[in-house]
């Protein structure tokens, strides 16, 4: 088993750890993966070391409809289609789509290893804006990223991938237009459970603590901001 330090109240690490799990499942379906603290209360996300997907795992278009399905480290992602998993999660927008966005990630994270997933960071064209972690916003900055498309940003390819791949397998409750988004961290348990207690009804069973996702707009993009800790059910102790 390997261990990550996360950030709880960063949605896009929380969503890759989901796509560990996702991972861990495909390996083996009795796998468990789920966070803990430490005695020092340190958050830590815990895994199989076999769900961090290969080095140089491959992205590809998928054929035939819909033309936006994509196929990443032996997934098939298409979370973002009306149909799928989490449409209410396409954040990008304007001259964006999957896989022009997923293409601009699988590029950046380049030659680097998926076990620096937590720390590597490389500039990009495209987002998911699902790690508020070198995130912009026209606000902040006076002008808008979307009118100056030779600007890179900086961001951590490999949180994104994986949180990809966690939304093919979580659901998360909510939407952008009526209050945002919330999660849950989940207990050690198999992939069931853990979807489960991830954007479920409170279970003290194998919920840990509740967060809630504002969201924000770069350009004409929205984008996931830090998230704050719920009172609605269990503990709501925030991260180190």
């Amino acid at each position: 088993m390997v261990e990550w330090p996360i950030d709880a109240r960063n949605p896009g690490e929380v969503l890759a750890c989901a796509g560990l799990a996702h991972l861990a499942w495909r390996e083996d379906p009795t796998a468990q993966t789920g966070f803990v603290r430490d005695t020092a209360g340190r958050l830590r996300f815990v895994a199989p070391g076999s769900a961090l997907p290969s080095e140089g795992a491959s992205l590809e278009p998928l054929a035939g409809p819909p033309l936006e399905r994509l196929r990443f480290a032996g997934v098939e992602l298409d979370w973002w289609c009306p149909w799928g998993l989490n449409p209410n999660l396409k954040n990008w927008a304007g001259q964006q789509c999957a896989r022009t966005v997923h293409h601009s990630l699988h590029s950046a994270a380049g030659n680097s290893r998926p076990s620096q997933w937590l720390t590597y960071a490389a500039p990009a064209t495209g987002r998911l804006y699902l790690d508020p972690a070198g995130t912009w916003d026209a606000l902040s900055l006076g002008w808008s990223v979307n009118e100056h498309r030779e600007v890179r940003m900086s961001c951590r390819p490999w949180v994104e991938l994986l949180a990809s791949i966690g939304l093919q397998a979580f659901p998360v409750p909510g939407h952008r237009a009526s209050g945002g988004f919330h999660y849950n961290l989940w207990r050690a348990a198999a992939l069931p459970s853990a979807v489960a207690a991830f954007g479920g009804p409170w279970s003290r069973a194998y919920a840990l603590e509740r967060y809630h996702v504002p969201t924000g707009k770069t350009g004409s993009n929205t984008m996931l901001r830090q998230a704050t800790p719920s009172t609605n059910g269990g503990s709501v102790a925030g991260p180190d």
